[in-house]
């Protein structure tokens, strides 16, 4: 008999069908699924959050640095999450899990200044 392992992993967007949008990527910047990012109100241009009480939007997708360059010279956008109901343990700052700190401060700026929930889901 073989032994199976099973990892449960809970998928970023809990919504059905959240929101998504587009942004102007940064060039020479590696964003991760996930990165919590600030929009620039001029510009429309990402770049990610520094502490987790900042950011407006949430990567769709990974995007290497040399992508992001190739978006920008070539005028095409990357996608992000505007709204929805997220797992907060999948959110992450720079490619990097939040801390308990981070977490509470990404919760709350969500609360307060967002369409976006950050729930924990067990």
């Amino acid at each position: 008999m073989v032994a199976t392992t099973f990892t449960t992993q809970h998928p970023l967007p809990v919504d059905i069908k959240p929101t998504t949008d587009s942004v102007v990527p940064t060039a020479a910047t590696a964003y991760k699924k996930g990165d919590l990012l600030v929009v620039a109100a001029d510009t429309n241009a990402a770049t990610h959050s520094a502490n987790g009480a900042d950011w407006h939007v949430i990567c769709l997708a990974d995007v290497t640095a040399e992508q992001a360059t190739e978006k920008l010279a070539m005028g095409v956008e990357m996608p992000v999450y505007v709204a929805g109901k997220f797992d907060v343990s999948q959110v992450k700052i720079n490619g990097t899990a939040l801390d308990a700190t981070q977490t509470l401060a990404a919760r709350a700026y969500a609360n307060r200044n967002t369409k976006i929930t950050l729930s924990v889901v067990k």
